[in-house]
């Protein structure tokens, strides 16, 4: 996935893609790494079947969550 790549987050919900994008600032997928699963699951819109998507996209790029 490219940097600012405009569907980056196209495999989760839109309220979850905005969350990310608009509260956390995510311009790329390696930016969620910098979160936890407590972190994010505190976003308005962002639930808690967005986290294994989440963390399948961070594992193809060798990234995962903070702890």
């Amino acid at each position: 996935m490219k940097k600012n790549e405009p569907n980056f987050l196209s495999f989760l919900g839109a309220p979850a893609q905005r969350a990310l994008m608009v509260e956390l600032k995510i311009s790329q997928l390696e930016d969620i790494s910098r979160y936890s699963k407590k972190d994010l699951l505190k976003l308005h819109g962002f639930g808690p079947s967005s986290i294994p998507k989440i963390e399948e996209a961070l594992k193809k790029i060798g990234k995962k969550l903070m702890d």
